[in-house]
Order: structure tokens, then sequence, then C-alpha cells
């Protein structure tokens, strides 16, 4: 969604038409239009942009005849120690193929209107995927004889708990599908990244030499260079080197601006249209009183979909295997607000326990969960005890 953003504010007048009028014929774009709220950043039609972005992943594996599960990733074989160049097995069934039908498509305005809005869906998704280093490779040495398919059966710790490698970096962006909190981080990104400080735009200019970038990242920062030490079950886990984290999440927000200028080229070039678009009406949604920063658990259900800091006292902590659960102030049922964390990420957290009985600065989106908000964390760093001497 992130980079969908960057690339939605980058597009023409014309274009950003264009896009939205493709996109009116997606099997889900009622649905996405429908859960639209006005906000005075995001129109409806940048919100349904970014919405699309999520959608081959939502149809994987659903039986959906527009579902392509080979198209998220290219396997580049990557062995140590000289990582030698080694095509992909599959050259008509990868991310590189699944790209270049995106653009024959978007191509031909004769196309079905369906199919052009699905793989306009598609381009957006599949040059995010791209961009994601473990999306370009599959690691192979001894513990891995037939390949570890992209980071996906290589187990480390990043804390107390063996998650998969690839999972690690697909949330090195965030994993909260909310486009007002993502319209944000692009913001950031784009402030961080400008063009300037980007010469890969000018060095490689297409899919391909997008996808070796990937490869080339994922064996220096993904693999270190072959030195990354991986179990193959979440048993045999290894820690991760201190300072993994920090320089992924460099690359993966280097890598999120790339997408972002890249997808917003590849729309300008190959989206085609048989007629003259009216341009979107401006985004006339404002807000009329500041919001606060910081709230306490009982004015949350205010601030849905905002980035907000709630303050308040953790009172019971419900473990599950794939969440935890923290009630603030009130325990189960009557707790006013919750906080939760779903099983990727409780290697990052350690033992959720200690923060029982304390005094707490929660800092990230409030969404609404059976009619009550909610904040799910991904980071520590979401979460602060904030008791006296603390």
């Amino acid at each position: 969604m992130a980079i969908a953003a960057e690339a939605f504010r980058q597009l023409s007048s014309e274009l950003k038409a264009q896009a939205t009028e493709v996109l009116k014929a997606h099997p889900d774009y009622q649905q996405w239009a429908n859960a639209y709220h006005p906000n005075p950043n995001i129109d409806l039609a940048a919100y349904v942009f970014m919405r699309s972005s999520t959608w081959p992943d939502e149809i994987r594996r659903s039986g959906s005849p527009y579902d392509h599960p080979e198209w998220h990733f290219i396997d580049y074989p990557i062995r140590p120690p000289s990582f030698p160049l080694e095509p992909d097995p599959r050259p008509t069934n990868n991310i590189l193929f699944g790209v270049a039908q995106c653009e024959k498509t978007l191509s031909d305005t004769n196309a079905s209107p369906v199919l052009r809005a699905v793989y306009l869906s598609w381009l957006i998704h599949l040059i995010g995927d791209m961009h994601q280093p473990l999306h370009c490779e599959s690691y192979f040495d001894d513990e891995f004889p037939n390949g570890d398919r992209g980071g996906n059966d290589f187990f480390v710790k990043p804390e107390q708990t063996g998650v998969r490698l690839h999972g690690i970096w697909d949330g090195l962006l965030g994993t909260i599908e909310n486009p007002a909190a993502q319209w944000n981080y692009a913001l950031k990104i784009e402030a961080e990244y400008p063009k300037a400080v980007l010469p890969e735009l000018q060095r490689h200019t297409n899919p391909k030499s997008w996808s070796l970038e990937s490869r080339r990242l994922a064996i220096r920062y993904g693999y270190l260079n072959g030195h990354l030490r991986g179990g193959t079950n979440l048993e045999t886990a290894f820690p991760l080197p201190e300072g993994y984290l920090n320089n992924a999440h460099s690359v993966a927000e280097r890598r999120g601006a790339l997408a972002g200028d890249r997808l917003a080229d590849e729309i300008q070039e190959y989206l085609k249209s048989a007629a003259t678009v009216p341009l979107l009406p401006p985004n006339t949604n404002t807000i009329f009183v500041a919001l606060p920063k910081e709230i306490g658990t009982t004015q949350a259900a205010n601030y849905y979909d905002e980035d907000m800091t709630v303050t308040g006292k953790v009172v019971d902590v419900s473990m599950y295997s794939s969440i935890a659960i923290l009630d603030l102030d009130q325990p189960y049922p009557d707790s006013p607000m919750t906080a939760v964390v779903f099983d990727e990420n409780f290697g990052r957290f350690g033992d959720f326990q200690k923060y029982n009985g304390h005094n707490v600065e929660l800092s990230g989106t409030i969404t609404e969960y059976h009619d009550k908000p909610e904040m799910v964390l991904e980071s520590p760093r979401q979460i602060k005890i904030t008791d006296p001497n603390q």
C-alpha cells in the first residue's frame, strides 16, 4: 500500500483518472468503494488504487480464475560462496512473466475491461513484490540442498521465537492494511529517499534488472554473503546477528522508494486509454477539529483509522497459538481497548507478561474489531512502559 501510495502521488491528473476508470471494472471495486471513509489526504481514487495493491495476495490459492501463485516471485538460485548468476528454472511462470503480461494487457485498449482492471492490480502488486529481495532468489547450501524457497524454509530468531526469514523481510514495511497509515508512511519514505539520491533509477531501467538488484541485496543483506545461519524448522532456528534488522529495514525503505518511482513509470508507459477520461474531482474532505496526539483508552473509539498515542494499564495478557492479546484498563470483556500481536511477530517482543500490571503508551493506528478499538503491534517500539522509575 505504501508503494502504491508513492506511485499514485506521482501520476499526472490524466493518469490518475485513467487508472481509476480502469479499476472501476475490477471484481472488487464496489467492495473497496463501500469501505472508503472520507479522508483529507486520501480521496476515493487513491484509496481504491492502494487497496488494489493487496488483492493478488488476497486471492492466492482461493480458486480465483485470476490467481497466479507463481507470479509473486522469481527463484534465481543463489549458491555460496561465489554466487554464480543462474537463470530461474521457470521462465514462463514467474514475476517477470507476470509483469510482462500486465504490460501487454494494459497496453491493449481492446482487452476485456475486467482483465485490464485485474492486471493493473497485479502490476501494482508485482512491482512491490519484485523489490522485496527475498522474492528474487532461492538459497542453496548443504543445509538447503533443494533451496529455501526465498527464505520460507530458512528459520531464524529475531528474539526468542523462531520465524521464517522470508516473513521478516515481508514485514519490514509493516503488515497493517490501513491506507491512512500507509499513505503517511509513503510520505516519510519519499522525504528520506527522493529521486536525486537513487542512482539506481538511471542505472537499471527494466523489470529484469530490478529483480537482479533484489537478488544482489538478498545475497548481501538477506544471507550476509552466505554467513547467516538458519535452521530448517522453528526448533532449529538460529539467532539473528546484532544489527541485522536495522540494516534490513533501511534496505526495505530504499527498495520501497525505488518501487514507487518505477511503478509510476510503468503506469505512464503501459496504461493506455481508448478515449479521453474526465479528470477526477478535487478531494473536498476536510478536518475541522485538530486531533490530539495522546488519548486514553476510553477515547480510542473516536479515532478509528488514525495514528495515535494511547495510554492505559495492561490488566491481563492472553496468549494463543496465533495471537497475543493485551487488555487495557479492564479485563475482558469490559476492556475499552486491546493491543494485539500476531504470531509472526512474537519473537520480536519476548515474554508478553513483562507488560502485565504496568502503565503503557501504545503508538500506532487504532482499528475496529467487533465494535471495539484495538491496536495491532508489529514492533516492541510501539509499546512503552511508563511506570515511574521505568
